[in-house]
């Protein structure tokens, strides 16, 4: 007796079924995969902006301690130089009364990658605007985190 088997093996639409699916999956894959490098860019942003500002409220206590007004940095000589920097920034309503309410372009400086490892911060190549006193950190490199926030904090509220 003989016994006729019909092994074709896997049908075409079962295979295009199969890709597809793995299509699908990769993509979801591939997605979820770039939306959390965003993420962790923005709170690497974050916490350097964060690392920065609490360098500086460090700073200015020991200079208050000390008597001595020895920052680091480059201190600004006007208002419209700090607000043109700013540009990509817009119009952030708590950024704008703060520079207005404290427009002593003298206290805002200028730090850089160098004037940075004065404070013990490495390892950046991004640039800020710090007000000392206020405990404001702006960073002027990347002004915008991925979700359109602006890249500042600040310490001290302006109406205090």
């Amino acid at each position: 007796m003989k016994i006729i088997r019909n092994d074709k093996g896997i049908t075409l639409a079962a295979l295009v079924i199969t890709i597809i699916v793995l299509l699908i999956l990769a993509s979801i894959a591939v997605y979820t995969g770039t939306d959390s490098i965003k993420d962790a860019k923005e709170n690497i942003l974050i916490s350097e902006v964060e690392m920065v500002q609490h360098a500086a409220l460090e700073r200015y206590t020991q200079e208050s301690i000390m008597n001595s007004n020895q920052y680091p940095g480059t201190p600004y000589s006007s208002m419209d130089d700090i607000k043109d920097e700013l540009t990509e920034l817009g119009s952030d309503q708590k950024l704008t009364q703060l520079l207005n309410n404290n427009s002593t372009p003298g206290d805002y400086y200028l730090l850089t990658p160098t004037n940075l490892e004065e404070l013990q911060i490495t390892n950046t190549e991004d640039s800020y605007i710090i007000n000392y006193k206020l405990g404001l950190a702006i960073n002027i490199t990347n002004q915008k985190t991925g979700s359109g926030e602006p890249a500042y904090v600040y310490a001290k509220d302006s109406t205090d």
